[in-house]
């Protein structure tokens, strides 16, 4: 399994969405079952965790951006990244900054509850 260092990169961001319900069930996958590394094929860093948002409803993915730090710079592209594969909304979104997340290195699943939506810059 690769390590989260692997892929820090200064000036990108990571973004993940998905349809978890509540930040309770977020925060089991991600902390306490841990299931998102084998579900992505890397280990978290416990000081570098994702900025994340659960809405109780399908949000636009736009208004889900909208609240992340720096998301003026890479919101419009994230939209993009979501159009090109179809997603139009989600009730849940991760945000990894200075992370540049290489899918192809890192063996992910493909039943997992998130889908990554890709890398882009911010400033």
């Amino acid at each position: 399994m690769m390590k989260y260092n692997d892929f820090r990169k200064g000036g990108m961001v990571s973004v993940w969405v998905g349809d978890f319900t509540s930040d309770i069930d977020l925060d089991d996958y991600l902390n306490l079952s841990r299931a998102f590394e084998p579900d992505f094929g890397f280990e978290l860093n416990d000081r570098n965790m994702p900025e994340t948002v659960v809405k109780e409803a399908p949000t636009s993915i736009a208004d889900l951006v909208a609240g992340f730090s720096w998301s003026k710079s890479y919101a419009a592209e994230v939209v993009n990244l979501a159009n090109a594969q179809g997603i139009s909304k989600a009730t849940t979104m991760l945000v990894f900054l200075n992370f540049e997340y290489r899918p192809q290195q890192a063996k992910q699943k493909e039943a997992a509850p998130l889908s990554f939506l890709g890398a882009v810059r911010f400033s």
